[in-house]
């Protein structure tokens, strides 16, 4: 039998009704007003001016403030009429009371959009989704697009607009986030920003008082620079909708979710946060499977998925081949292939017989493609390279190539303390060879990906502080390392789902 998603919100009904909402004025706009803008260190108004600013934002820029003249160089207007020209988004920071009244004045300045970062909404009680009813009939009237309330912001990095609590500011790339909270969402953001993950949106839903989740993945499909889209959800909202607007987007561009208030203190604690209550997690999960949602369990599972599809093909099939500097990582890397339905296929010999040119008698001649050690800098692209041109494999692994730096680093610094006739121009030559040759390795291991439209997933030797992610310029895929290879293969098996729900759509990766 089906799962069935119920909508159990009456909220739910009545959210925007567009089709497609038009968040563009919100995500890519010309002019922004911060109303509430603050010099007090610390304070909403405060946060979100400072970031805008000094982001870099290249439009207008309109602190809205009775009280101040002057912020961060800027003149500040008394009132929202009082700005000169129009304006695309407004960023409202000022308390619940006063903002039926703001937006009214947004309303007959003709703002398009509004993001409402205050609190003391449908998460307080009743009185408090009363008022949220209030504000987003005002909305509705004026035809104004509401983001919140109750949210951290939003961040565009195409747009050079950074409007969150936390300053954080990502590489454009071509991850979305979209996160009921904002909190969360923000440390992910900067988590992924940490781990080198290029961001195209991060839009923190709040309440959603007026858009939910499925209006939100419908602006995202139409939205190019959005190549894969994350979802942290407490409140399922329009259970049918979103399943049906899922299943059409992910046959484009993958969905993952995760899901708060998947126990009973999970979903107190959301309902106390973000004034939502979860559905049963169990038929949640099932229903987003037949839509082809990806459901991860942890914000850090999220960003090994954000880092996986957003810089690497979608593998066709489940056959992996494996390459590694030492036998045990492949043996641990093979076994979590199976556990993972992954397939590790035996090698043909003439594979076999190619790298016999260049691996000692004693390597292992089967997947996993042991290269014991080898020193010789072109082995490893050459094996994985071998992998890649056969048609019996479908990605690879490679394991412990990346990461040498650091334990050439670590010997190269205790033969400067012991060694006095070591020469440091030596040993400076060797360390910047190895950094080089890293380099090298990932841009070729991206050539090779553009070429063979396979992905091949790496696994870092030591834990560095280059991030997971490395971008090649001018490159469409990026070189991808993990710490681990449990995690490696947690996200090529994710990946291979999504190549199978994309197959039973009759519509295979390409």
């Amino acid at each position: 039998m089906k799962a069935k998603l119920e909508d159990n919100t009456a909220e739910a009904k009545q959210r925007f009704e567009s089709p497609v909402p038009e968040l563009d004025p919100i995500m890519y706009p010309q002019s922004v007003a911060v109303i509430g803008a603050s010099s007090a260190f610390g304070k909403w108004g405060q946060l979100i001016l400072t970031n805008i600013v000094a982001g870099g934002f290249e439009g207008k820029i309109f602190p809205v403030n009775p009280k101040e003249t002057s912020l961060c160089g800027l003149p500040v207007y008394k009132r929202i009429s009082d700005i000169p020209g129009p304006v695309d988004v407004a960023f409202i920071t000022i308390p619940a009371g006063g903002v039926p009244a703001i937006l009214e004045e947004c309303g007959r300045k003709g703002i398009k959009g509004v993001v409402l970062i205050t609190s003391g909404f449908s998460e307080t009680g009743s009185e408090g989704a009363a008022l949220e009813r209030e504000i987003t009939e005002i909305c509705k009237r004026w035809n104004i697009v509401l983001i919140g309330p109750n949210t951290m912001g939003i961040i565009s990095p195409y747009a050079k607009l950074f409007a969150t609590g936390t300053h954080t500011r990502p590489r454009p790339g071509g991850v979305a986030f979209v996160s009921q909270s904002g909190n969360l969402g923000n440390q992910l953001v900067h988590w992924a920003s940490q781990q080198g993950i290029g961001i195209s949106q991060f839009i923190g839903s709040g309440n959603e008082a007026m858009l939910g989740c499925a209006d939100y993945l419908e602006y995202l499909e139409q939205d190019e620079n959005a190549r894969i889209i994350m979802l942290y959800m407490e409140n399922v909202g329009d259970g049918r909708r979103l399943l049906s607007v899922a299943r059409r987007v992910n046959q484009k561009k993958p969905v993952i979710v995760l899901k708060g208030g998947r126990t009973s203190a999970g979903k107190a604690a959301a309902a106390s946060h973000t004034g939502s209550m979860g559905g049963e997690f169990l038929i949640f999960r099932a229903a987003c499977r037949q839509a082809g949602i990806l459901n991860v369990d942890a914000p850090a599972e999220l960003l090994d998925l954000s880092a996986g599809f957003s810089s690497l093909p979608i593998p066709k099939g489940d056959r992996v081949g494996i390459v590694t500097l030492g036998g045990g990582w492949g043996v641990v890397t093979a076994d979590a292939c199976n556990e993972n339905g992954l397939r590790v296929p035996d090698i043909p010999e003439q594979i076999v017989e190619r790298l016999n040119k260049y691996l000692p008698p004693f390597w292992s001649k089967r997947n996993p493609l042991d290269l014991v050690g080898t020193r010789d800098t072109e082995v490893p692209i050459v094996a994985v390279e071998e992998l890649l041109k056969w048609d019996g494999i479908d990605a690879v692994i490679s394991l412990g190539i990346i990461g040498r730096t650091e334990l050439v680093r670590l010997l190269v610094n205790s033969t400067r303390r012991v060694d006095p006739t070591a020469s440091a121009e030596v040993l400076d030559e060797i360390e910047g060879f190895v950094e080089k040759y890293e380099e090298t390795y990932v841009a070729t291991m991206v050539d090779l990906m553009e070429h063979y439209q396979k992905p091949v997933i790496g696994v870092s030797l030591t834990r560095t502080d280059r991030g997971t992610v490395r971008a090649v310029d001018g490159k469409r895929y990026s070189g991808v390392f993990y710490q681990t290879p449990e995690t490696a293969v947690n996200v090529l098996a994710r990946m291979v789902d999504y190549s199978r729900f994309l197959n039973r759509q009759g519509n295979p990766s390409s």
